[in-house]
């Protein structure tokens, strides 16, 4: 199963071409499934509470799309999110200048696109005037696109996704990033040209059960099974995680602990990207050896 780890998936972006809007998530940015694996409030997607110096806040593994009954969410995370000061995401959208950013790193060479077609051909039989719309852009934007469109040909959208939804009901809570946009696109679009092409090709080539073991690990906090799956995922690719994963949960444990430092006044709520939070060199670990106190809500009462 090769599904998650080499996918950057953006919010609305059925239509950024139209609008130019385009968020990059990464990692489990992609997970769908046409029915669902449980009611909302009895999911257990891992969920943190971590305290350094006397503060506190809480981290929630993140997909980013999703559907009406991934919400409300179980207790626990409602009221974690309820009492917080401050939402802290991967990126913030509103801070971004998408259309220079698709300009800079969205595009394809001639070579890039003609080796693009090849591996959508089969696809593009039934779906030709979208991979006539894509055909300009780079294969991890293209695998961007007809992602979005699977998922929602299945009834899940950005919209919906948690990272979307918890922005959008923040009411006056701060809305703070991790990371940016534009480092997210440099990132994505310095990917190797071998690794693009695979990411395009898994894009039109996954299949619905694969994203049902996917969402259902998230849905029931299967931790294990998720870094399973995501070390069967990284084959070769060595950049898909060492760039793509443990670069940035290094960088993104540093801010995390620089922010509730810095952040004092605030109550954090942080929503990150679940494979984020497993398998090797994750956060929660990177915490802890840098001294935080970081319990795992499911397995100790938190809030």
């Amino acid at each position: 199963m090769k599904i998650t780890l080499k996918h950057c998936i953006g919010r609305d972006v059925l239509n950024f071409m139209m609008q130019g809007k385009l968020v990059l998530w990464l990692i489990f940015a992609i997970l769908s499934v046409p029915f669902s694996a449980s009611a909302a409030p009895e999911d257990k997607p891992p969920f943190y509470k971590i305290s350094w110096h006397g503060q506190y806040a809480f981290l929630l593994g993140s997909i980013h799309v999703g559907k009406a009954d991934f919400y409300p969410m179980a207790s626990p995370i409602e009221k974690a999110f309820a009492n917080s000061t401050a939402l802290v995401i991967e990126a913030d959208i509103e801070k971004a200048d998408t259309v220079s950013l698709l300009a800079q790193y969205g595009t394809a060479s001639p070579e890039m696109q003609q080796k693009a077609q090849q591996n959508t051909a089969h696809y593009c039989q039934k779906m030709q005037p979208l991979c006539n719309a894509i055909q300009p852009f780079a294969p991890w934007l293209q695998a961007a696109q007809i992602s979005m469109v699977r998922f929602a040909g299945l009834g899940y959208t950005a919209e919906q996704g948690v990272d979307a939804t918890f922005s959008a009901n923040r009411q006056s809570k701060a809305l703070l990033e991790l990371e940016s946009v534009a480092f997210q696109f440099e990132l994505i679009s310095s990917f190797k040209e071998k690794t693009q092409l695979q990411m395009l090709d898994e894009a039109v080539n996954a299949t619905d059960h694969e994203m049902i073991e996917l969402i259902q690990a998230w849905r029931t906090g299967d931790e294990v099974g998720l870094a399973a799956i995501m070390e069967q995922q990284a084959g070769d690719e060595d950049e898909l995680l060492s760039k793509l994963l443990w670069q940035r949960n290094h960088s993104m444990s540093d801010k995390m602990l620089l922010m509730m430092q810095q952040q004092s006044d605030e109550q954090l709520f942080f929503i990150i990207g679940a494979g984020h939070l497993v398998g090797q060199q994750n956060i929660p670990d990177l915490l802890r050896q840098q001294g935080a106190t970081v319990q795992a809500c499911w397995q100790q009462r938190c809030i």
